[in-house]
């Protein structure tokens, strides 16, 4: 059975990136009728946070990406947090001593930068040197004996290391590409390296999808692997999130975060269906799909190495697609928050509709119903509709109008536009000339929701107020 697993590192918010990740990974399994853990990497202490691993989870579950596993639902595998699983690393740590796969290593941090600073200006990789590689037992029990606490590293062996991608294909290590690595600090915590591949070993990991900036990290995890003696799981390597100029998506290019595209009112079926479609095209041209859809068509056979450019532009057309997509009912529940000061309103579903076709995501919600509140003094381009004969005419009509029916629905609304324009359909006018009066003599604006939405929001005394003010009767 297909087992994948998703790993952030609570250390910040959940990135677009990681999110495009989770969620290859949760189509993958749904999919397949397989298993999605959720596990946190933890084990930096100085970076990581329990509040940044509720936001985490927090931004998965608003994406609609459930787990079967994970450290809130628990699982038998558990614990599912890296810093709760120190005692299964040390135990895999002592094996790998016992077969003579790793030693321990005295250099010090300041030793190791300085190597590394060296290499880099004699123009040789920056690999551990192997300084301690073959101390004699004696020395390693004198240098304890005298407090110094090793850290322990892998002894890579010098041979190729190869493996078959299932994007990339065969990929390629030469020999002496890959250096001794450490495998326990020497405080006890595991290196990043350990641990991933200890838990993936031990939780039946198959598929291991990751992005591309991990590809060289799979010949360790390859010998890894091969050296505690667990079967390998099959790799992965997406591409990578890149911003419009082609870099890699940082906060230059604007929001990053699942958070922030939740807080300026994208919808999270809409977000998930546009990082689906990064590196991946669905069958028949379909774009606009929710995540039943995705699980349905989704193939991860079908991910492009081509790099994955992402375009707010095109999430923006998906967000209005999803918006326009929603039943209303479902719309007005999530638009409410947006719209605080609208939302009691007894008509808010028709001011919601009414607009739907000129926003493309619930933060441009409250802006769009500015228009339904008290008018404003009209800027020039306006305020030309209010003058002359014409528009006198056509507001005086529109009194008229709304005088002699009442305006009990939206229907009613209709009817009362329909029949202002019948009433100068003989006078040679655009339609313009005879709607836009009105609406500015309504809002102060020449744009906004249709004329007929307004009239019925507003409603009949509340538009022949505002038209005796504007006409001064």
């Amino acid at each position: 059975m297909v087992r994948v697993r998703f790993a952030p590192s609570p250390t910040g918010h959940l990135h677009l990136g990681s999110a495009r990740t989770a969620l290859f990974n949760w189509l993958f399994a749904r999919g397949q009728g397989g298993t999605f853990i959720l596990r946190i990497e933890d084990t930096d202490p100085e970076r990581s946070s329990r509040s940044m691993e509720e936001s985490i989870l927090r931004d998965l579950k608003w994406l609609g990406l459930d787990w079967d596993e994970g450290p809130d639902v628990g699982g038998p595998h558990a614990p599912y947090r890296q810093s709760e699983r120190g005692e299964v690393y040390r135990e895999h740590a002592r094996l790998l001593v016992e077969k003579g796969l790793a030693y321990p290593c005295f250099c010090t941090p300041e030793q190791l930068e300085e190597k590394k600073r060296r290499a880099l200006a004699e123009g040789r990789s920056p690999l551990y040197d192997g300084s301690c590689r073959d101390l004699s037992p004696g020395e390693i029990r004198r240098r304890e004996a005298g407090g110094e606490r090793p850290a322990l590293r892998f002894r890579v062996p010098e041979r190729e290391i190869a493996f078959q991608d299932l994007v990339h294909g065969l990929v390629r290590f030469p020999v002496g590409s890959v250096g001794d690595f450490i495998i326990l600090r020497s405080d006890g915590r595991a290196g990043f390296h350990f641990s991933v591949v200890v838990d993936d070993a031990t939780m039946g990991i198959t598929h291991v999808i990751r992005g591309e900036d991990h590809l060289t990290n799979t010949a360790r995890h390859l010998l890894l692997f091969e050296a505690l003696g667990y079967p390998a799981p099959m790799y992965l390597h997406h591409s990578l999130l890149l911003g419009p100029d082609g870099g890699k998506m940082s906060k230059r290019h604007g929001a990053t975060a699942v958070r922030e595209y939740r807080e300026m009112g994208y919808l999270p079926q809409a977000l998930a269906n546009y990082l689906a479609l990064l590196s991946w095209s669905p069958p028949e041209g379909r774009e606009v799909l929710d995540l039943g859809e995705l699980v349905e068509l989704f193939d991860i056979g079908d991910l492009s190495r081509s790099p994955a450019v992402f375009d707010r532009e095109r999430l923006d057309w998906l967000n209005g697609k999803h918006l326009r997509r929603m039943p209303l009912e479902e719309l007005v529940r999530v638009a409410g928050p947006f719209a605080p000061r609208w939302s009691g309103h007894p008509l808010f579903p028709v001011m919601v509709e009414s607009v739907l076709d000129n926003i493309t995501n619930l933060g441009e919600l409250p802006g769009c119903l500015e228009a339904y509140g008290e008018p404003v003094e009209p800027e020039e381009r306006a305020a030309e509709w209010l003058r002359g004969e014409v528009a006198a005419k056509v507001l005086e009509k529109a009194a008229q109008l709304l005088r002699e029916h009442d305006i009990r629905s939206l229907e009613d609304a209709q009817e009362a536009v329909a029949r202002l324009r019948r009433a100068f359909a003989g006078h040679d006018l655009k339609p313009k000339e005879i709607l836009m009066p009105l609406r500015v003599a309504l809002t102060g604006r020449d744009r906004g929701p249709a004329l007929h939405y307004l009239i019925y929001v507003l409603g009949r005394e509340e538009c022949l107020r505002r038209l005796r003010l504007e006409r001064g009767a």
